[in-house]
């Protein structure tokens, strides 16, 4: 018989504690929920410059879980018939331009909310912080290319939800802040969530830290990313319990605190239907909802998210028919190392659910041609260059464009070891991994990597003869 938390949290208090400090994660907030009660347990610093401690009042930035609120706030329009999800976009926002004309034509609202658009994804420019910051942003894409033909595929893309959020400020009328408070936050009685830096400041704040793995963390130099990328988790700052707050309507088929119905019932269930796989997710039957990452543990449906910022990395996984589950806080990139440890702690302890790991390779390696794997495979401000190394395969990840200027980091070199021809196993600064390939040609050779997100591979362009000088004459300068 599993143990119930609201009698353990000394216990899970000494748990968070130890595991921050061995995984030189600064400060931490956790909130978990089992049935209606709620447990909270806090542990080090906010800010390393400052010293301040955490409290269960301290907002951290939930990065993506803001996904699914942007999500929640379109289908309350679908609720009230003013949104149809299988409808172009430009039904809502007429002057969508995108470098491909026919792709900004066939994107539905759908497409959106299951990362289905195609849209090159992390798109991170800054337009500052008045209310028009979000529709510059979507004037923007104009210039911004697809990684894959609308429908095709799941490709993580924060493009699509900032674009999710601007539709609903045109069916609305409102700027997203406002249609988040007014009809989200206010009715869940969510006081703490924010996406405005004048009511941040009224609260303890978290700042990120990085370099961890190598030594003591630091404050990142740029607390704050752009307010521009709001709906797609750039900016929302909450507490744990907050969270919690949120999944709590989800779990109640959309009834608030006070009994009334801020979602409908359907559009809660909808939510919470399979719509595209997940490569390279290491949980059973992993798939993207809408706004929802769905998948089973140890036969158990679990509903979830996750978010990252700038030294800032965020956790939620419940048990959707169980009611149980958690919300993790963290200010440091070795996020991931905590809550590994730290979830299967909780869920193993307190719902007899082991949190799924990374398959290992086999100890002897499947016969593949890793040639065919080699190559350069590019998205929007990402670069993978694949190759073959001392017999193994190997990735050096790059980042560029706008993301390089704001978080600098030397290029990575991961190595892949391969599980079957498709999933490799990838051990990351963070933790582990699977990639994946797909759409092999008739040669063997993958068109896409699958890292996070979906990378097509660079088809080189052969070079072209150069035409032999004229006889006498030497070539032009």
């Amino acid at each position: 018989m599993v143990k119930k938390p609201v009698g353990q949290i000394a216990a899970i208090g000494a748990a968070l504690e130890t595991l921050a400090a061995r995984h030189k994660v600064p400060g931490a907030a956790l909130a978990i929920l089992d049935g209606d009660q709620l447990v909270e347990a806090v542990t080090g610093v906010a800010n390393l410059n400052t010293g301040v401690e955490v409290t269960p009042q301290t907002l951290f930035q939930i990065g993506s879980n803001t996904k699914l609120y942007t999500t929640t706030l379109v289908m309350q329009l679908v609720d009230q018939g003013e949104v149809d999800l299988d409808s172009p976009v430009r039904s809502y926002v007429e002057d969508l331009r995108l470098a491909d004309e026919k792709a900004a034509g066939q994107i539905t609202v759908r497409h959106l909310l299951t990362h289905s658009s195609g849209i090159q994804g992390d798109h991170f420019e800054d337009f500052g912080r008045g209310d028009d910051c979000i529709a510059r942003y979507v004037e923007s894409l104009k210039d911004i290319t697809q990684v894959h033909p609308p429908g095709d595929r799941f490709s993580y893309c924060n493009s699509g939800f900032t674009l999710a959020g601007h539709l609903v400020e045109r069916v609305t009328g409102l700027p997203y802040h406002q249609a988040l408070r007014d009809r989200l936050l206010k009715p869940l009685g969510l006081s703490s969530t924010t996406v405005l830096v004048e009511e941040m400041v009224g609260f303890r704040y978290a700042a990120g830290h990085a370099g961890g793995e190598a030594g003591r963390p630091q404050v990142v130099p740029e607390i704050m990313m752009s307010r521009a990328s709001a709906p797609a988790g750039s900016i929302t700052s909450a507490t744990a319990a907050d969270v919690l707050g949120f999944v709590r309507m989800h779990l109640d088929g959309g009834e608030g605190p006070d009994g009334s119905q801020v979602l409908s019932a359907a559009s809660v269930k909808a939510m919470q239907k399979p719509q595209y796989p997940m490569p390279g997710s290491v949980a059973e039957k992993a798939h993207i909802g809408l706004g929802w990452m769905l998948s089973e543990w140890d036969g158990e449906r679990v509903i979830g998210h996750g978010g990252g910022t700038v030294g800032q990395l965020s956790f939620l996984q419940i048990l959707a028919d169980k009611r149980f589950g958690a919300c993790l806080l963290t200010n440091s990139t070795t996020g991931g190392l905590l809550w590994r440890d730290l979830a299967k702690y909780l869920f193993s302890e307190f719902a007899g659910v082991t949190p799924p790991r990374a398959p290992r390779p086999p100890k002897e390696p499947p016969a593949l041609d890793l040639s065919l794997y080699t190559g350069r495979f590019e998205r929007l401000s990402q670069t993978y260059e694949v190759e073959v190394v001392d017999g193994q395969l190997t990735v050096t990840a790059t980042l560029n464009g706008p993301l390089a200027e704001r978080m600098p980091s030397p290029a990575q070199k991961l190595r892949l070891r391969p599980i079957d021809r498709e999933r490799f196993y990838v051990k990351m600064p963070g933790g582990e991994a699977l990639a994946t390939f797909s759409d092999f040609d008739k040669k063997g050779r993958p068109g896409y990597l699958f890292l996070g997100r979906a990378a097509p591979r660079v088809v080189e362009e052969p070079a072209k003869a150069k035409k032999p000088a004229p006889s006498g004459k030497s070539p032009g300068r």
